[in-house]
């Protein structure tokens, strides 16, 4: 499936200064929409293409609070959470997206498990590979965590290549054919591509792939109250260091080396959404009902039907307001995942997935896209 690269354009902050207002020959316009294209590779890679509808303006119209552990210490979050966890934590600090990643890797890294304690529950744990060595490079799978709606997993690189080791990131290639497979329970992800593994302070690489459950594997993997585990083949062909803030003549990242080989990783993931709560809302307002929430691990995942916005009284040619979940100050809480079923009739059934805290009071906010950002619905509910 391919990508809407209009959606994730919408979801990216770009710096236009870096692209001057000047008269461009074709071939230099071609270099430009090359290079920001691979921006947005860079920042979309390990997302499944999915409905953008509404999650792209509902991310870009909110504020997202820091979690408290992160926020209050930093560095704690990193000695709690393990080495790859901390040094995703502090690879964050500075970045564009700083205290919405810093909340997600310490909400997440909180209830992951290692891989290696994944293993050793299952009774076939030699046929398992969570290392892999290949030409001087080494990739091992470190953290998991899965709660039948949203699998991520960490991963570190190590090499002893000096072009490699000189990168401010390390992609694995996209490339007609796949440079890389990932398949659960054998069955192909088609078209998903990790996330770049990024540099850390002691020159490893580390990256933290999430892998979307619920919209395209949730009937194969649900665990139904009941634990159940799936396997994850994960290989990768050809490994690419780039610099991220230089590009060569054709608009590329610039390139510091790039290394084929095989990495073939095989890890089991526990499901068990033994723990998780479901609370009934069945709440309306203006056409819109929220029918009712499950509380995971760290997420919450409210259930929801929606109207054609396109028909009275919306009048919304798109069928595209934006769509938030809200704390009781206001505060959009981190959109994680969705699924849509959109049905003959225009109207849509959803299930929207946001990083939770334990927040009780809680609101379902639908806003326009006009210029007053008119107000579609505000539905209130508590999490006990």
């Amino acid at each position: 499936m391919k990508k809407n690269v209009y959606g994730l354009l919408n979801e990216m902050e770009m710096d236009f200064n870096e692209y001057e207002d000047l008269e461009l020959s074709p071939e230099e316009k071609e270099a430009y929409k090359r290079r920001i294209l691979q921006k947005v590779n860079r920042m979309s890679a390990g997302k499944k293409n999915r409905k953008w509808k509404m999650a792209a303006g509902m991310a870009a119209a909110c504020a997202v609070t820091i979690g408290a552990i992160g926020a209050a210490n930093p560095i704690l979050a990193e000695n709690m959470f393990g080495s790859v966890f901390g040094k995703l934590i502090s690879n964050a600090k500075g970045e564009k997206y700083e205290e919405e990643d810093i909340e997600r890797f310490t909400k997440i890294g909180e209830k992951s498990v290692d891989v290696q304690a994944e293993v050793s529950k299952q009774q076939d744990a030699e046929e398992y590979k969570t290392s892999a060595e290949c030409n001087g490079v080494t990739i091992s799978v470190s953290d998991i965590y899965c709660d039948g709606y949203v699998l991520y997993y960490t991963a570190s690189l190590k090499t002893d290549h000096e072009g490699l080791g000189q990168a401010d990131g390390i992609l694995t290639q996209f490339k007609e054919g796949g440079s890389e497979e990932l398949k659960i329970e054998g069955l192909d992800t088609s078209g998903y591509f990790s996330r770049p593994f990024e540099k850390a302070e002691d020159g490893t690489f580390v990256s933290a792939n999430d892998i979307d459950l619920m919209g395209d594997f949730g009937s194969e993997t649900s665990a139904q109250g009941e634990e159940k585990t799936i396997i994850v083949d994960w290989t990768m062909y050809k490994l690419q260091g780039n610099l991220w803030d230089s590009w060569d003549e054709s608009g590329e990242y610039a390139i510091t080396e790039e290394v084929e080989g095989e990495w073939h990783l095989r890890f089991p993931v526990t499901i068990d959404d033994s723990g998780n709560e479901t609370y009934a809302i069945d709440r309306e307002e203006n056409g819109i009902t929220v029918e009712d929430a499950v509380r995971t691990k760290a997420g919450l995942v409210v259930h929801v039907n929606l109207p054609d916005f396109r028909k009275e009284p919306y009048n919304d040619p798109y069928n595209d307001p934006d769509i938030a979940i809200k704390d009781a100050q206001g505060n959009c809480l981190q959109w994680m995942s969705q699924k849509w079923d959109e049905h003959d009739d225009g109207t849509t059934e959803c299930w929207i997935m946001v990083l939770y805290d334990g927040e009780s009071d809680l609101s379902f906010e639908v806003n326009a896209k006009d210029e007053n950002r008119t107000l579609i619905a505000d539905i209130p509910f508590q999490i006990p």
